[in-house]
């Protein structure tokens, strides 16, 4: 999908804020609240106290703040239309998508959402072809993720990158032509490695290794590796091998991800 422009966002094929626009952007809640902790802290019996459990999020709410205007009674309605056809109950979550800059790394960056509410007052301003419209969007995932992945390539050289999202980036790393090789991070001092020679898929967030052609060489993970996880801030990626039949690269790729 092609980048938005700044102070710009998207939901139901409906572009709001760009400056040709009838339908102007008020406000936006919720993109930078956390969402409500689920915890699973236990009451302690005769004791003061709780005993700590896990937390987890639950949903995200969304609460876009439109202005729609027209310079005509015609435009007007369309505009109106437009912003009913879009946020309409029943269609199952799509990306609510938006660039602010500051939010999510001034990048264009999406939430998958459906429409929960949807109000405007028909009041005087309505006469003069100006309507507020209060659209409420629920997304049972609360993660803000980046509309595109990123990839950074390592080779003979080290690799130098910042992650942006607030929460670890769990990598897709393809590994071409290689013979035992080692992932290590400068930054961190992690190190992950394989007994294997040839191409291979690490994928970090399912902890599975996997060949071109498919099998499953998890087992050949070296002991002692850690899955590749890069936190935000500033990395410094090493790729070694024991190839020397030509180049070897490891192709990293991952998303963004804000909560």
């Amino acid at each position: 999908m092609a980048e938005l422009g700044e102070w710009t966002c998207e939901y139901g094929g409906l572009l709001m804020g760009s400056p040709d626009s009838a339908i102007s952007i008020v406000q936006v809640d919720g993109l930078l609240n956390l969402p409500d902790v689920r915890s699973a802290d236990l009451t302690l019996v005769q004791r003061n106290g709780l005993w700590p459990g896990d937390d987890y999020l639950g949903g995200r709410t969304v609460t876009v703040t439109l202005e729609v205007y027209g310079r005509d009674a015609e435009e007007f309605s369309a505009a109106l239309n437009a912003v009913q056809a879009a946020f309409r109950v029943g269609p199952a979550e799509s990306r609510f998508r938006f660039r602010f800059p500051g939010v999510a790394g001034g990048g264009t960056a999406y939430v998958m959402a459906r429409t929960r509410k949807r109000s405007a007052p028909l009041n005087l301003d309505f006469a003069y072809h100006v309507c507020n419209i209060v659209v409420e969007l629920f997304a049972t995932a609360p993660e803000i993720r980046a509309d595109q992945p990123r990839t950074v390539t390592v080779g003979a050289e080290r690799a130098y990158f910042t992650a942006l999202g607030s929460e670890p980036a769990r990598p897709v790393i393809s590994l071409t032509n290689v013979k035992n090789p080692m992932l290590g991070d400068e930054a961190t001092g992690f190190q992950f490695g394989l007994t294997f020679t040839g191409s291979c898929t690490v994928d970090s967030a399912a902890q599975t290794v996997t060949t071109s052609s498919g099998t499953d060489i998890t087992t050949l993970v070296k002991t002692g590796s850690i899955w590749p996880e890069y936190a935000a801030g500033e990395h410094r990626v090493t790729l070694t091998t024991d190839s020397t039949t030509g180049p070897t690269s490891a192709a990293i790729t991952w998303r963004e991800t804000w909560v």
